[in-house]
């Protein structure tokens, strides 16, 4: 019993410490808890931050290059000067970033040195070129565009080299025999510069810049007759020509003919006033030059795409092009890259959606219909179809597509076939190739003619002998009873 007790006591002994000394432990526990949460915490936002920094990067440069530039250059209330700002911000962003992605690529230098060459660094602009030949040195756009900064900055010597460069590469180009024509009629060598246009007019007989400096070569030779001949050419191919007025007032006036001076001399006038009004509607701050800011933009983001699309990078090559659109809703060089990537991704309905938008952008271009047609007939779209086609040779009815695709949609949907064997013919009147003298023989058999299949199937394989195809469905008719 004794022990007992004694075993009770010490119980309740132990019961009143505890008591006692509850509060202050219970305190002591509950800042060690909220301790503890706060670390965890911080130690979780750090985990979360670190990981999004670490596997992310990709995404968060995507966001950079669009959600964060879409705030800063769609918004109407930003003043004109505001959007040229952030058009520009965007422009060498999504630059810079191609740059990080595609260190070694000449594509990725090519663009960044257009983007300085467009916003006037001409030296930075060259400087990108430049490397951008180490990779491909036979890049006609780099030569070319070398040449006619070294022209700007009178490095007469310098554009004749870049220029010659660009000419070896493509000797079919347009307009480099004047370019380097104009170096050597601001050094002075005007000899030189005549034998390089009548070079570029031989090649590019309606070509009005080359009359002009030709022309021009002639009057500081004093050769006035020549002079007077060109000039003229000049205003036939160009009738808004200000300049060749002014070289003929000039011409006639060496030539004592103080009438016809006035004359051309009036006309150079009116012109100019015409040319500047034009010129001040295009100023920094104007509706136009915000325009051609907007075109800018689009022209980076499509050279990046292509870039990203080559890789195999699909969804980004997307993304930019999306963007590209909202930059400029009307651009059909975007649009028709944006239907391309849905069509070979197998988005047919988007691809077609993106062709009637071009439609609707430029409504008199034939090639948005065909395309829609096309499209429209894969889908199943027939009477789609069958509207775009009809569209496509109201609009050129001396272009042998129309007819052509109509008579295969007839053809391949199997309607009106009598329809198609026409269509076919009247394609063959406009344009004779191979692939509409395939489609006449398929018209004409499916509509009973074997003799008149068989001569047009014929035509089709001497066009093109190595064409299997052809030559399969030839033998098949052939061999019919």
């Amino acid at each position: 019993m004794g022990k007992s007790k004694k075993i009770k006591g010490r119980k309740r002994k132990k019961s009143t410490r505890s008591q006692t000394t509850t509060p202050r432990a219970t305190r002591r526990a509950l800042w060690f808890l909220i301790f503890g949460v706060i670390v965890c915490a911080i130690l979780v936002g750090i985990s979360v931050s670190w990981f999004f920094s670490t596997t992310s990067d990709r995404t968060k440069e995507t966001r950079q290059t669009s959600v964060s530039f879409e705030s800063k250059t769609t918004k109407t209330e930003l003043t004109y000067e505001e959007q040229i700002a952030a058009f520009k911000e965007e422009e060498m962003q999504l630059a810079g970033h191609t740059m990080k992605e595609f260190p070694d690529s000449g594509g990725s230098y090519m663009l960044i040195g257009d983007l300085h060459a467009r916003h006037g660094d001409s030296a930075e602009a060259m400087k990108f070129w430049k490397k951008n030949l180490e990779i491909n040195p036979k890049n006609f756009i780099a030569w070319r565009n070398m040449g006619r900064i070294a022209l700007e900055k009178e490095q007469f010597d310098q554009a004749v080299k870049f220029l010659r460069k660009a000419l070896e590469i493509n000797p079919e180009t347009t307009g480099l025999r004047s370019d380097i024509a104009k170096a050597f009629m601001d050094s002075g060598k005007y000899a030189k510069a005549v034998t390089e246009l009548q070079e570029e007019i031989k090649i590019f007989p309606s070509s009005f810049t080359a009359r002009f400096q030709l022309a021009e070569a002639y009057r500081q030779q004093k050769e006035y007759d020549k002079a007077i001949e060109h000039y003229e050419q000049t205003i036939r191919l160009e009738p808004e020509h200000s300049h060749a007025h002014y070289g003929l007032a000039m011409v006639y006036t060496r030539m004592g003919q103080p009438d016809k001076a006035r004359e051309h001399l009036a006309a150079f006038r009116k012109l100019r006033v015409k040319v500047d009004s034009a010129y001040s509607d295009r100023q920094i701050g104007s509706v136009e030059y915000l325009a051609s800011l907007r075109a800018s933009v689009v022209k980076t983001y499509l050279d990046a795409e292509l870039l990203y699309r080559n890789s195999g990078n699909t969804a980004k090559s997307e993304q930019l092009l999306n963007r590209a659109s909202e930059v400029d809703p009307n651009n059909t060089r975007c649009l028709e890259r944006l239907a391309s990537l849905y069509y070979t991704s197998d988005r047919v309905a988007k691809a077609l959606g993106c062709f009637e938008k071009m439609a609707r952008v430029d409504p008199n271009n034939t090639i948005f219909y065909l395309n829609i047609g096309q499209i429209a007939t894969k889908l199943r779209m027939f009477e789609k179809a069958e509207q775009a086609f009809r569209k496509t040779i109201a609009l050129a009815p001396n272009d042998p597509a129309g007819y052509r695709e109509l008579a295969r949609f007839h053809l391949r949907t199997n309607t009106n076939l009598a329809l198609a064997y026409s269509l076919a013919q009247k394609a063959i009147t406009l344009g004779k190739n191979a692939e509409t003298y395939f489609l006449l023989g398929w018209a004409a058999d499916v509509n009973g003619n074997r003799a008149g299949a068989l001569q047009a199937m014929e035509q089709a394989i001497k066009l093109e002998p190595n064409n299997q195809k052809y030559r399969k469905i030839y033998e098949r008719i052939r061999a019919r009873n």
